[in-house]
């Protein structure tokens, strides 16, 4: 039986289909080349920005503080490489400091309607404290 791997003279016959690859010596099998590989920076916006999005109710603080730093991670990151992560961590903690915002403006104008009598929610919540006093007489 004749081994088909081999040609005429006894040389290998046998295409090595890993070069493609990996063409440099020494580099793991399956490594991206051409420099668009996921570095630590952009992997940390990534989580950072998830995070910011679960927090933002927290006060709108956390999450704008989390948004803000996974934005900066983001910026660094994708300075040095652009992948699939570095852009979804921008997008996430760009959406994590516009709910940051927004949950930190929900809560400061609750905060002065409550505690200190001023702001557009005075008169909603004069408005609903008086009909729940009308509902139990």
């Amino acid at each position: 039986m004749e081994n088909q791997n081999y040609d005429q003279n006894g040389e290998n016959n046998y295409q090595d289909y890993t070069a493609q690859y990996a063409s440099v010596e020494g580099q793991p099998y399956g490594q991206n080349q051409r420099g668009n590989s996921t570095n630590g920076m952009q992997i940390a916006s990534l989580v950072l920005g998830i995070i910011g999005m679960l927090t933002c109710c927290c006060y709108g603080v956390v999450g704008l503080v989390l948004g803000i730093m996974g934005l900066v991670f983001a910026i660094i990151g994708n300075k040095s490489s652009r992948s699939g992560v570095g852009v979804a961590g921008l997008v996430c903690s760009i959406i994590a400091v516009i709910l940051g915002v927004a949950g930190t403006i929900y809560y400061a104008l609750i905060y002065l309607a409550l505690y200190q009598g001023v702001g557009p929610l005075v008169d909603y919540l004069q408005e609903y404290s008086n009909a729940l006093q009308q509902m139990n007489l």
